[in-house]
């Protein structure tokens, strides 16, 4: 069987899982069932074409193919680039076709299982032919289906009224800043090629553009990827989505503005050194900002969509500094570009798994409030030892895939030579500790303690979510611990602007990445550590009391709610979530300007087809007044914003001169000593505590010399 049979055996299935839905329409479960079944086997399908062509694209090759729809032609190139993405598309279709049957009971009462499917074949497709295809206006067109399709299953909970609402910014916002970039350009473009054909990438690449194509391409594929500041949309959308629609929009449909860019911007426009540090920092700026507002969320899928912002970040500096790396000629950015791919290829793996993990949570408590959730690691055992591993992953803790891809990052920026460079890896390498620090409030208030009235009835979810789920989990540990496996398919696309021969290949990356920290023997001598540590501090009964200045205080009386964790981190940034506050109130004022105008637009064109009583006069008076007002209204918006920002500034500044020393250092300290309460899930001594702590310290040391 030829690759490209394998691919067009995907492509039909996921066509065929709509008329099989429509089979069983009467029956919303059985319609859900019987779709996903045959999405589950699109994405196998799927799945054996990318491992049985990674050989042909790893040693250069492409794979080509055109389909003649008799009106139309849509030709394809699949390259290295485009088959890291299908991969990513492979993994999480069919973890979420498996995961979302039993899911989407939560749901039932919305009815249309028929359209739910129809709609999730549409958006997984859409993303397939978008990585594959050869063709600008076809990649517009099928970028037009991901947005309309992800769309309505993002506002599937119709009746609440945030989710219309987020529903609504995120289709202005995406028409506004990511479709109207595109469509310009794709304009432009055709101006100078005459004809559809002219439209090929072969054919742009030979065209040579201009510097403004960069800036509609950084625009276009920046939005959609919830790049800082154009990222205002996403911490409502996710929350707003069902977890599984969440899932896919989270792992792969922001991963798909990634390959937007690295293909428009590299293989077509080329190389460009300012771009890419353009693209660095970026990165540099949203992984800051989304991973510190991420750390104050208290509802479970907000701060993982403020995550998403921060970890994109990542992905985009390692991206940004291939980008500027390869333009210089250096083959280290070979291996940062790889290094971006991988986070790419890892953050839809352990945030896919995450937001399935929180999906199973709302499925048994109904709720996504951390203050309330409690206990769940007794009920939902599975689930927490999944959610771990992906909590584990995302902060970049050993042995689990993100710290590897995280290490490449970091080392390459570290080499780069670059002063800027390397402070935008010491930024990187800085906030993975507050991704840390979020997560551990996200994991020991859902799963720690006692289960209380909100959660006292919660159990396992059922076994294929459990499936589904387990799928990515096993992914983190793999991807983590054997990161050779995938290492070739990653350097493919950097090899392709410098030419390095697989030897030279494999030593950049393997002596940056494997070097200095061996993951297999990390995994054996933790494990004998674990052990031996089990054995010889055994647990003996639940924690009655907490400790805290060696007063006895009752657990139900200390338990930290998640909202209290990090307080006196909050109070000392507290000027920058303010300024990212009043931002993000901005941004969302120029999105309800611009949909009211597009609603003025609709209805006077409704009014002049339909209306002769009207005078065309009156009509543009009043669309033109309206728009006045909408415009003053955002302008005296905006400087009510720079007038709280300038006064916030004055009160800090009076606040922080008069602090004395002990309230500014001492009194946070002790603040934070109360944490302590978080981690006493078991009877442990002090003492014990602190000498675990230093043999961890000590065998990390001996782990990162080199053998």
């Amino acid at each position: 069987m030829k690759m490209e049979e394998l691919f067009t055996i995907a492509v039909i299935l996921f066509l065929l899982s709509i008329p099989a839905s429509l089979i069983f329409k009467k029956s919303y479960r059985l319609s859900i069932s019987a779709g996903h079944a045959l999405t589950g086997l699109a994405s196998i399908a799927l799945l054996m074409f990318t491992i049985y062509s990674v050989p042909t694209v790893v040693k250069g090759g492409v794979i080509s193919f055109i389909y003649d729809l008799g009106v139309a032609k849509i030709p394809f190139q699949i390259d290295g680039l485009s088959l890291v993405l299908c991969f990513v598309l492979a993994v999480l279709g069919l973890a979420t076709s498996i995961y979302s049957p039993a899911y989407m009971e939560h749901y039932e009462k919305f009815g249309r299982g028929w359209m739910y499917v129809a709609l999730y074949s549409a958006f997984v497709l859409s993303m397939i032919l978008i990585v594959t295809t050869s063709n600008l206006l076809w990649f517009l067109f099928l970028w037009e289906v991901m947005t309309l399709a992800s769309y309505v299953l993002m506002i599937w909970e119709h009746d609440e009224e945030f989710v219309r609402k987020a529903g609504w910014q995120y289709f202005v916002t995406m028409h506004v800043t990511s479709t109207l970039p595109l469509v310009i350009a794709v304009a432009l473009i055709y101006a100078k090629a005459g004809s559809i054909d002219g439209l090929n990438f072969d054919s742009i690449r030979a065209m040579h553009l201009g510097g403004i194509y960069y800036a509609l391409f950084l625009l276009a594929f920046g939005s959609k990827a919830g790049a800082v500041p154009v990222h205002f949309w996403l911490p409502d959308a996710h929350p707003a989505a069902p977890s599984n629609i969440s899932a896919l929009m989270s792992g792969v449909m922001i991963k798909v503005a990634v390959y937007g860019l690295i293909r428009t911007t590299c293989y077509l426009l080329g190389l460009n050194y300012t771009f890419g540090i353009v693209v660095a920092l970026i990165g540099t700026v949203s992984l800051t900002i989304g991973t510190l507002y991420a750390l104050k969320q208290t509802d479970a899928k907000r701060l993982l969509a403020y995550h998403s912002v921060g970890q994109m970040g990542y992905i985009w500096l390692g991206t940004g500094v291939g980008i500027a790396l390869l333009a210089k000629g250096n083959p280290l950015g070979v291996v940062a570009l790889a290094a971006g791919l991988y986070h790419l290829v890892n953050h839809a793996v352990f945030k896919g798994l995450l937001f399935l993990s929180t999906g199973s949570i709302l499925y048994r408590t109904h709720s996504r409030d951390l203050n309330k959730l409690k206990g769940l690691g007794k009920l939902m055992p599975v689930t927490a030892i999944f959610t771990f591993i992906a909590a584990m992953s995302i902060a970049g803790a050993p042995p689990f895939n993100g710290f590897m891809s995280k290490w490449l990052i970091y080392q390459t920026t570290f080499l780069s030579g670059n002063g800027l460079i390397v402070f935008f890896g010491v930024m990187a390498l800085f906030i993975s500790a507050a991704t840390l620090a979020s997560f551990i409030k996200f994991y020991t208030t859902a799963f720690g303690g006692e289960p209380e009235e909100i959660t006292k009835d919660a159990r396992e979810v059922p076994f294929p979510m459990l499936l589904g789920k387990g799928i990515l989990a096993l992914l983190c540990v793999l991807l983590g611990v054997v990161p050779g496996v995938i290492l070739p398919l990653l350097t493919s696309p950097g090899k392709a602007f410098v030419p390095m021969s697989p030897l030279a290949t494999n030593y950049w990356a393997i002596s940056l990445g494997l070097s200095y920290f061996k993951p297999l023997l990390f995994v054996m001598f933790f494990g004998m550590v674990a052990v031996v540590l089990y054995l010889a501090f055994p647990p003996s009964g639940k924690v009655t009391r907490a400790w805290t200045l060696g007063e006895p205080v009752s657990s139900r009386d200390f338990k930290f709610k998640a909202v209290n964790y990090y307080e006196p981190f909050e109070e000392y940034i507290h000027g920058l979530y303010h300024l990212g506050e009043e931002l993000s109130h901005i941004g969302g004022q120029i999105v309800r300007a611009v949909g009211n105008g597009y609603l003025e637009l609709s209805l006077i064109l409704k009014d002049v087809g339909g209306s002769a009583r009207r005078g065309i006069g009156n009509i543009l008076y009043n669309w033109i007044s309206g728009g006045f007002f909408a415009t003053s209204t955002f302008l005296s918006s905006l400087g009510s914003a720079f007038g709280h920002i300038m006064v916030a500034i004055g009160r800090k500044y009076t606040s922080l001169r008069e602090l004395y020393l002990d309230e500014f250092i001492f009194s946070p300290l002790i603040k934070v000593t109360s944490i302590s309460y978080v981690f006493e899930e078991g009877e442990r001594d002090l003492n014990k505590v602190m000498t675990i702590a230093v043999l961890v310290l000590a065998v990390i040391i001996v782990l990162m010399v080199r053998w």
